[in-house]
């Protein structure tokens, strides 16, 4: 009795192993099965992809210079003392500094509204529907958004000379050390910056929808 028993759950065992070799079609050898692999990578290349639902924007790379400077300012207000140590400068030094990024702060604006603006006329003047529409509005917006990135790295490229125009030696070999670190610290950081998301029309429809249909 006990063998017969023995022998019938080695049966069902056995059983049990070939159907779940023929669900998965994975050989006895343990190697994937080539057809069938190439059959899912067909099936899944015959599917829409799906878009991104993006929350916030984050921070471009023409963008970084403008923020790590600014993060300087503030670092200079907040331990004047240990941002001279940091960069290896002196008081004037110092002075200059803060004034010269102080200028461009107040020097550039985010232009959101001329973004925005860019984006209605193109949504108003629009003779698509549906999502195309949406497609060209956010197109629209981006383009705008884009020339305004373009001009505040240039600008700040200007900004940083006249910094180093103020710096030698030792203060010089510091700072652009610290402009690098900064800028690698940023680029990785996820910082959210301003502006609509319009990524893609699942994301920037709400912007759309909320600035240039509300009448």
């Amino acid at each position: 009795m006990l063998k017969f028993l023995t022998q019938s759950g080695l049966l069902l065992s056995i059983s049990t192993l070939i159907y779940a070799q023929d669900e998965f079609q994975v050989p006895v050898d343990g190697s994937l099965d080539a057809n069938s692999r190439l059959q899912e990578i067909r099936t899944l290349g015959n599917e829409e992809p799906r878009e991104l639902n993006v929350l916030v924007p984050t921070i471009a790379p023409e963008e970084i210079d403008r923020a790590v400077l600014n993060r300087l300012m503030q670092e200079i207000a907040d331990r004047p003392a240990q941002t001279k140590t940091e960069l290896s400068i002196n008081d004037s030094q110092l002075q200059d500094i803060f004034i010269t990024i102080s200028n461009a702060r107040s020097f550039i604006n985010n232009s959101e509204m001329a973004n925005v603006r860019a984006m209605c006329s193109a949504w108003n003047n629009s003779e698509l529907e549906g999502n195309p529409r949406y497609e060209e509005a956010l197109d629209a917006y981006k383009w705008r958004a884009q020339f305004t990135k373009d001009f505040i790295a240039k600008y700040y490229r200007i900004v940083l000379m006249d910094i180093e125009a103020v710096l030698s030696g030792p203060s010089q070999v510091r700072f652009t050390a610290y402009m690098e670190d900064r800028r690698r610290r940023m680029a990785t950081s996820g910082v959210m910056t301003w502006g609509a998301v319009v990524e893609n029309v699942t994301s920037g429809k709400e912007a759309v929808d909320f600035h240039c249909r509300r009448n």
